[in-house]
């Protein structure tokens, strides 16, 4: 079972993965610049405020040290995931142009890996956050964090949901019954293509709706008034109830077959019975 069959329910299984890959190739590159520019600082400042707010828990003190201790080695690390990680974006973008399941995998693990680390970090930001900034200010950035922390494993899913797909049109079965081109499936012993050279789409007729001038007669006779009427109200034939309600209405609309065959053999009027 395929986990999903289109990106945010507009765009296909390929395309999502063509924009995830732009996507976070930007966000690797720019923590590569952050890294180069200022990166020594920021690692340090993340530090200070963690031994601030964590100060019994073991864990942030004995990394604190550690990063205070190797903070270049820390900083090349970072430097290679983030060049790691624009290597497999160019690779799932390729494979997912070329339709290569093997090329999109490396990148779906490391956007599993990616979406364990937001988590864990919106975990943390939140709990320091919820010391410093108003309540109405710590809701919006619940909120912000989390629709972020979700849309990265979103993301994960479709990578996941790219393979699978890959898989299937791969496997001996699809290719029995559409043929070995993913991208033009023969239906009924005809290709994609040739349907839509067959069976043009027609063009939608251009309507164009014109105004009448102010005076304009719409038909050779001229329009008679309510005034100018030759016929008046003595003159017009009444019919009775039923006959008129009959002109504008179905039977079985207005009555059921017991009802109407006693309205027509009964003047409930008079109470006098109708003779037929």
């Amino acid at each position: 079972m395929v986990l999903m069959e289109s990106y945010f329910f507009c765009a296909s299984v390929r395309l999502g993965v063509l924009v995830i890959c732009t996507a976070a190739a930007l966000k690797s590159t720019l923590i590569m610049w952050v890294i180069f520019t200022d990166g020594t600082s920021f690692i340090f400042a993340l530090s200070r405020i963690l031994e601030t707010h964590y100060r019994t828990s073991t864990i942030i003190r004995e990394s604190s040290k550690w990063v205070e201790q190797y903070p270049k080695e820390l900083m090349m690390f970072f430097q290679l995931y983030s060049f790691c990680h624009i290597v497999t974006c160019m690779l799932a973008a390729f494979g997912a142009y070329k339709l290569k399941k093997y090329h999109v995998i490396p990148l779906a693990i490391f956007e599993f890996f990616y979406t364990v680390q937001v988590v864990v970090l919106t975990i943390i930001s939140l709990r320091i956050a919820r010391h410093i900034v108003p309540l109405a200010t710590l809701i919006l950035l619940t909120l912000g964090l989390t629709f972020y922390a979700m849309l990265v494993a979103y993301d994960t899913l479709l990578l996941i949901a790219f393979v699978q797909v890959m898989f299937l049109v791969r496997s001996e079965r699809y290719q029995r019954l559409y043929g070995t081109d993913p991208l033009n499936p023969i239906i009924n012993g005809t290709t994609h293509k040739e349907m839509a050279l067959n069976y043009p789409i027609p063009q939608q007729p251009i309507i164009i709706y014109v105004m009448p001038r102010a005076g304009q007669k719409l038909w050779g006779m001229p329009q008679s008034k309510w005034w100018q009427d030759k016929s008046t109200d003595g003159e017009i034939i009444q019919k009775p109830p039923h006959e008129v309600s009959s002109d504008f209405f179905q039977r079985q609309e207005l009555l059921s077959n017991v009802l109407l065959r006693n309205a027509i053999n009964e003047d409930y009027l008079h109470k006098e019975r109708v003779t037929t």
